[in-house]
């Protein structure tokens, strides 16, 4: 392996000149966490409105959740062409594009006459969704040094959960007050409203475009292969962790707990805000953590733990346990997974080659998010087959195996962290 291609090497670099700001600056807040916190409010005013606008076109249930699983398309097959997009273009053009291209996307939806033009927005949308969250990473894999990525990438991705959070109960009140298409045009405004920082803190870091360098000289852009083969363990646990997150962020442990618990409405609600609760702190916890004590001590006993809460569930479900005992291991596991928050896109801008790092990230996240949409159809599935506590096991197995592989296959990628609190 040549020592450009090393990711040992790319996740020790630590640009002389730092490009991105400290992680608890005020321009931090101002280009990173505002603009992922607007992104996310208006991806979640948008959220309540969407089975109503669905449902306005007198579609069956089954047809009208192609909503749903539009945008999640939408938001995988965006990946890859955004990572190429960020190499030829510059991550600077992608940050516009994608607030542009949402607020379009959000604004057409806003106008549809059909609900076939709305799974086509919805696509574009979910597309459209990716692309500044993904200049942005890219931003902070070149720019960041190691010991502040942990807590840029985990309190970026921390603030977009935190606006879908709280942005359904303001679409709730638009769409009561508007009707079931108006949460769409406080969407596309507020999308315009994220690329204001964009705009006034110009990127300043080198965003070479390879095809353009071939016309000077010998490209050194990667290939896909020399991108991918010194980093198989890294796509390993994005793979696994991937599979790992579905069925808390799926919602598939408060629909356990509605069949096999009896719960309702207002009590999946109830778990619902006390996971939140214990989720949000947490997550902004672990990118301290990832920086303070390194990617793997923050990693190992975050999936490790949530390995050991899915065996637990799975006793659980074979013992038929208590609803207590449920609720104690619900947010066990939920604590565990919080835990795990921001750690695999930290890892992938620590270990992004500098020639391909656009395309590196949308095969990072294409394969990330692959298991993520995998892992709520296999566990749907094994259950239907076999039973709940083998669903839960499947994903123990998932989330050990993460932890296998960070203890055994991959280097610690945030070393400038650890040398720089041992010394």
């Amino acid at each position: 392996m040549s020592e450009r291609d090393s990711p040992e090497k790319a996740a020790a670099s630590v640009p002389a000149d730092r490009l991105e700001p400290d992680a608890l600056s005020l321009k931090a807040l101002l280009i990173i966490y505002l603009p992922a916190l607007v992104l996310g409010l208006g991806a979640g005013i948008a959220l309540p409105a969407v089975p109503t606008l669905a449902k306005s076109f007198d579609v069956s249930f089954g047809v009208a959740s192609g909503v749903v699983t539009a945008h999640l398309l939408g938001n995988l097959a965006g990946t890859l062409p955004t990572g190429w997009l960020i190499d030829r273009f510059g991550r600077r053009s992608v940050m516009i594009a994608g607030p542009l291209l949402t607020a379009l996307a959000a604004l057409l939806v806003w106008l549809a006459s059909s609900f076939t033009e709305l799974l086509v927005l919805r696509f574009i949308g979910g597309w459209a969704s990716q692309m500044w969250l993904m200049g942005r990473l890219a931003a902070i894999s070149q720019g960041a040094s190691p010991q502040q990525r942990g807590r840029q990438v985990s309190w970026m991705f921390g603030m977009d959960n935190t606006g879908m959070l709280a942005g359904p109960l303001v679409g709730g009140l638009i769409a009561s007050a508007w009707g079931a298409s108006a949460p769409f045009l406080a969407y596309a405004i507020i999308s315009l409203c994220a690329l204001a920082p964009t705009l006034l803190f110009p990127d300043k870091g080198p965003q070479p475009a390879p095809l353009a360098r071939a016309k000077s000289g010998p490209s050194t852009a990667l290939t896909v292969k020399q991108i991918v083969a010194p980093r198989l363990a890294f796509f390993g646990i994005a793979l696994f962790a991937g599979l790992t997150r579905g069925p808390i962020s799926a919602g598939l442990l408060y629909l356990y707990a509605a069949f096999a618990y009896d719960l309702g409405p207002a009590q999946i609600g109830y778990l619902a805000t006390g996971a939140a609760f214990i989720a949000w702190p947490i997550g902004f916890l672990a990118g301290w953590m990832m920086d303070r004590f390194g990617r793997k001590r923050t990693m190992i006993p975050g999936f490790g733990g949530v390995g050991i809460s899915m065996i637990l569930m799975a006793a659980s479900a074979v013992a038929q346990l208590p609803y207590p005992w449920f609720v104690a291991i619900f947010f066990f596991a939920v604590a565990m997974q919080a835990l795990t928050g921001g750690s695999i896109q930290t890892i992938g801008a620590d270990v992004a080659p500098a020639d391909g790092r656009g395309r590196f990230l949308g095969m990072w996240r294409f394969t990330g998010q692959g298991g993520a949409a995998l892992s709520p159809i296999i566990f749907a599935i094994v259950v239907d087959q076999v039973n709940y506590s083998s669903a839960f096991l499947f994903t123990a197995a998932a989330a050990l195996m993460v932890a296998f592989l960070v203890i055994f296959k991959v280097p610690e990628t945030g070393r400038a962290t650890i040398s720089t609190n041992s010394s």
